[in-house]
């Protein structure tokens, strides 16, 4: 990882002090009036809003951060702000395990590379039934982290349960850097990169990916940014330089009107089709190099309207203590698009996490698409992906969400609020499926159909069920 200082923070698009911490206030029996002065000054002389001294004249720090309504300008104390700076490098103490949870417990879903989890022997799908002798059966996910995370150099039992085995695992936890970005190669010489946030690191990590995904021969690229918060402008700046060889990355906007253009200078070109995944929440780094992608016509976006946090915050040190975290611009895309409280808006719409997936795929050049559904492990031609693709049965009927299998088909499907039905539009025929028991089921707001009624419609699409599996095949021209 590259060396970091202070000012490696100066220019900083991360959400992740909205998606991901909770940091208080300074309270204002804390501060001192030469930390509110300085306060005062930083923000009376930079932040976007064009705020003047006299503005925020006899106010606290608490108070003036109140009146700018920023949720992106705030006050750090020194421990904060080395959490606040771990969150965005992904840095935490720990086993170095991603974890979910489903209706029989807490899971590993992903064991670190060299992590104290792997060092200790822990494996993907082991359940976490006990931590340090006490049992967490009912615990939320949150709660069993809480007490798996601690001070470097202590240690945490814990009693995980192996294909029907409970066994005590002994862990020293330690600092671990999360990976933030993973690729993977589908048939046809399709490359696929995820980026799960803009840490200081994350572009030499995804420039070292696309190489490796080139030097085996490239037809297409999928670049996923769902659920990327952001993270640091020079990380989206040198991962778009990988594309275009000179440009403009973002214009800005500060309190005076004045743009100051972020360049791109001694890039490259990739000459395959390039997709980009975004979602509700890609937010602020990731909205940079999506709209800059899209804008230079290098990439096509999928997916949904993106967050739309538009905005640039610099990191101030206070000499009387702790740092400030300033709104200084507003950034538009290279065709200057509005950003902020606006987002990307993708060229081909998908809902759904495994429709989206889909979608891309189909897109980058994939005719057949199989989908392989087991225990928290969903495979499509073979390779693993980290959408989820929900089944369940209910009257012994199977059901899958309406829209991944639309986008398996490729399909269009809209709501009708008045017949409450799903319609799915395909070779020029419109099939509706209304909300019936043994047909269609909606639940937290997305419908499921009856698998076994969606393929004896298409024809296309061929489904195995043998229980804890579930293979379906779409082949195109069937």
């Amino acid at each position: 990882m590259r060396q970091r200082h202070m000012n490696r923070l100066k220019v900083t698009l991360a959400l992740t002090s909205v998606l991901l911490l909770s940091m208080p206030a300074l309270a204002a029996a804390d501060e001192s009036s030469l930390q509110t002065s300085q306060v005062r000054t930083i923000l009376s002389n930079v932040h976007v809003s064009g705020v003047t001294e006299s503005d925020l004249s006899g106010k606290s720090i608490k108070e003036m951060l109140a009146q700018l309504q920023d949720p992106y300008t705030m006050y750090f104390s020194d421990s904060e702000l080395k959490k606040f700076e771990n969150s965005i490098e992904n840095n935490v103490v720990g086993m170095g395990a991603r974890v979910g949870i489903d209706a029989d417990g807490v899971y590993l879903i992903e064991v670190f590379a060299g992590s104290p989890a792997e060092k200790a022997g822990m494996q993907r799908d082991d359940y976490i039934q006990a931590i340090n002798g006490v049992s967490v059966k009912g615990e939320s996910l949150s709660a069993v982290v809480a007490k798996i995370v601690g001070e470097a150099g202590t240690s945490v039992q814990l009693s995980v349960l192996r294909e029907g085995k409970l066994i005590n695992v002994n862990i020293t936890r330690a600092a671990v850097n999360i990976p933030e970005v993973y690729s993977k190669r589908f048939d046809g010489n399709i490359g696929y990169i995820q980026v799960t946030d803009f840490s200081s690191d994350a572009d030499e990590e995804f420039t070292k990916q696309l190489l490796a995904l080139k030097s085996k021969g490239l037809s297409s690229l999928i670049i996923d940014l769902r659920d990327d918060p952001g993270g640091f402008l020079e990380s989206a700046q040198n991962i778009f330089k990988n594309f275009i060889k000179e440009g403009t990355l973002i214009h800005t906007r500060d309190r005076n009107n004045q743009d100051q253009p972020i360049l791109i200078q001694g890039g490259s070109s990739l000459d395959v089709p390039v997709y980009m995944l975004l979602n509700e929440n890609s937010a602020s780094a990731s909205e940079v190099l999506a709209g800059a992608m899209q804008d230079y016509g290098v990439a096509k976006v999928i997916g949904l309207q993106s967050y739309g946090k538009g905005s640039v915050q610099q990191l101030y040190e206070i000499p009387a203590g702790g740092a400030l975290k300033v709104t200084i611009e507003e950034y538009l895309t290279p065709n200057k698009h509005k950003v902020n409280k606006v987002g990307i808006t993708p060229d081909i719409v998908a809902d759904g996490s495994a429709a989206q997936m889909i979608t891309a795929l189909k897109k980058a050049g994939i005719q057949n698409v199989t989908v392989e559904s087991s225990k928290h492990k969903v495979l499509v031609n073979g390779v693993e992906i980290r959408d989820t693709f929900p089944l369940f049965r209910e009257n012994g009927k199977l059901f899958a969400p309406t829209r991944a299998l639309a986008a398996m088909i490729e399909a269009g499907i809209s709501w009708n609020n008045e017949t409450r039905a799903v319609e799915i539009s395909s070779a020029g025929k419109k099939l509706t499926f209304p909300v019936e028991a043994d047909k269609l089921v909606i639940k937290a707001g997305t419908s499921y159909v009856n698998v076994d009624q969606f393929a004896s419609v298409f024809s296309q699409l061929q489904v195995t069920d043998q229980g804890e599996k579930v293979t379906i095949r779409a082949v195109k021209g069937n």
